[in-house]
């Protein structure tokens, strides 16, 4: 019986110093590095780290030429749905611990490949994401440090909007909303199977006409459902842009987070993009408003929302 329990025991341990192993491997980061890189409001050091994150996303359909006419290269090729629809991610990032402080983030991106047709749908609709990548339209942020990194370092449409998440039990949301008018609401309910996500994320943006493919290691635990959430759009100019790609308002599939790691390293040049895209450039300020509510009477406080202001003046203070 002692024997019994020493190798369970034993296996165990083993088990868990793997486990101590590879995390450890995979914040070991041995690929480039730089330190000090102008960005305008401050210097930052690269990669990115983002250590605590809550994260949720939901994948939408839209219409398949309205998503094909947006991407900037004819080398993306759109992920193909049934009755000439295509797949748009809708994800949630609130940046809890980073190496550039805490900040919100929305992506909205087509789901793409590179240089050849996308894989089956069948992948998709079961939440298999591996093998596709985003062209990022538009990546609102709450910090002006994390706006302009992107914009300067990967071309990232970034602009600065107000963001109020929502975390409780069974669901997350978030609405954001720049100069008061609401660009969207996402919600998205906390189910599905849980399973250890190890595939990076591969962005595609543009920057000075050329087409940057950017592949962000990440390590998560994540919860894949399916129509678990929904997507209402505002008035605001941006929120017209994503209706006119008719996006469903359920998502096909939902992903819930309950750990996610990352590390955002410069991007790789892929050649001359074949079309120019900038996405929306919003007001200059150095924070949007950021807040958290864990329940109906507890809100956290991120950042408060700060007047427009030109970055140039931020960075002189």
């Amino acid at each position: 019986m002692s024997q019994l329990f020493t190798a369970v025991g034993g296996s165990t341990m083993t088990t868990r110093f793997r486990r101590r192993q590879s995390s450890a491997s995979f914040l070991a980061w041995d690929g480039p590095s730089e330190r000090g890189v102008d960005i305008g409001v401050t210097s930052i050091d690269l990669p990115i780290r983002y250590w605590r994150t809550d994260c949720f996303m939901g994948v939408f359909t839209a219409d398949q030429d309205a998503v094909r006419a947006l991407l900037p290269s004819d080398r993306l090729r759109p992920v193909r749905l049934p009755r000439g629809r295509a797949a748009v991610a809708v994800v949630a990032y609130n940046y809890l611990e980073t190496s550039v402080g805490p900040y919100g983030e929305i992506g909205i991106s087509p789901l793409c490949t590179l240089d050849r047709d996308a894989p089956p749908v069948l992948g998709l609709a079961s939440g298999y994401l591996h093998g596709f990548g985003g062209f990022v339209a538009h990546l609102p942020v709450t910090s002006a440090i994390a706006c302009e990194a992107g914009r300067r370092i990967w071309g990232y449409p970034k602009f600065v909007a107000d963001m109020a998440f929502e975390s409780f039990p069974e669901r997350q949301s978030v609405t954001l909303r720049e100069s008061g008018e609401e660009i969207l609401h996402l919600e998205v309910r906390r189910s599905g199977r849980v399973a250890l996500e190890r595939a990076p994320l591969t962005t595609f943006t543009v920057k000075d006409n050329r087409l940057i493919r950017t592949i962000v290691p990440t390590r998560a635990y994540v919860a894949t459902g399916l129509r678990g959430g929904e997507l209402a759009l505002g008035a605001h100019s941006v929120a017209r842009g994503l209706a006119d790609l008719d996006l469903d308002t359920t998502p096909l599939v939902t992903r819930t987070y309950l750990t996610h790691t990352a590390i955002l390293p410069a991007g790789e040049d892929l050649g001359p993009s074949d079309r120019p895209y900038a996405g929306y450039p919003g007001a200059d300020r150095e924070f949007g408003e950021h807040t958290v509510r864990y329940d109906h009477d507890t809100e956290r406080l991120i950042s408060a929302a700060s007047p427009d202001r030109v970055v140039s003046e931020t960075a002189n203070r």
